[in-house]
């Protein structure tokens, strides 16, 4: 599925229930639609090639097989579950060639939203193409920041803001058990109240906030919470 031409590769996995149903009722197909097929679930990460910063959530669709309307003739199509039901891609004599057409219209709409995003981002927010920090996970589950670095994607990307500070509100010390550190080629230049001086080493508090240790020029070290940190350079 995230693969450039999507006339290649593998489908989605189809099954009877709804995946992630909100409640009990409309489980099947037939309870949504009238006809007994099959959903499948796109994850939020398709089309491959976004920018990593953008994300979408995972998606539920139906594939039925149905009279049309005009002609009478069954077909295969493809339609929303969990907005206004509509058809996505183009109806098909078989399933494969639905679910294709719809995913080749779902990755273009995607694609056609991340530009508009990236746009308003630079030329009416005045902001910097790409926010400046992003958080991702490794399997192990340490959380990495990624601070104005220079990695082009960031593993198990979670999340992504534009200061240090807001990065800590948001997501480091919502979990003050888990570990975290920068990622290698993040900025190890740190400012504070107190001036600016150099990362040393990163850890919690007895609050299990995030907590950056700074050693500054004049040879005075401080700990201090990320969330309190005015910049890093």
């Amino acid at each position: 599925m995230t693969a450039p031409d999507l006339n290649a590769g593998d489908l989605p996995h189809l099954t009877a229930d709804r995946p992630c149903y909100r409640s009990a009722t409309h489980r099947t197909t037939r309870e949504l639609f009238g006809h007994d097929e099959q959903f499948f679930t796109v994850p939020g990460t398709f089309p491959g090639g976004l920018p990593d910063h953008i994300g979408f959530t995972d998606a539920v669709y139906a594939v039925l097989h149905a009279p049309n309307p005009a002609t009478g003739e069954a077909e295969f199509i493809v339609r929303d579950v969990n907005g206004q039901r509509l058809t996505l891609g183009t109806p098909a004599p078989d399933q494969d060639t639905a679910i294709r057409s719809a995913l080749s219209a779902l990755a273009e709409d995607r694609r056609a939203l991340a530009q508009r995003v990236e746009h308003n981002r630079v030329h009416i927010l005045g902001l910097a193409a790409a926010p400046p920090v992003r958080i991702g996970h490794t399997e192990a589950g340490t959380c990495v920041v990624h601070a104005s670095c220079s990695c082009p994607q960031v593993e198990g990307l979670a999340a992504h803001y534009e200061h240090v500070s807001l990065a800590a509100d948001g997501w480091l010390d919502e979990a003050p058990t888990s570990p975290w550190r920068f990622c290698p080629t993040s900025p190890t230049q740190v400012i504070t109240k107190m001036g600016t001086g150099r990362l040393t080493s990163t850890s919690r508090n007895d609050k299990g906030q995030a907590v950056v240790q700074v050693q500054h020029t004049d040879g005075r070290h401080e700990a201090i919470a990320l969330a309190h940190v005015s910049d890093m350079t």
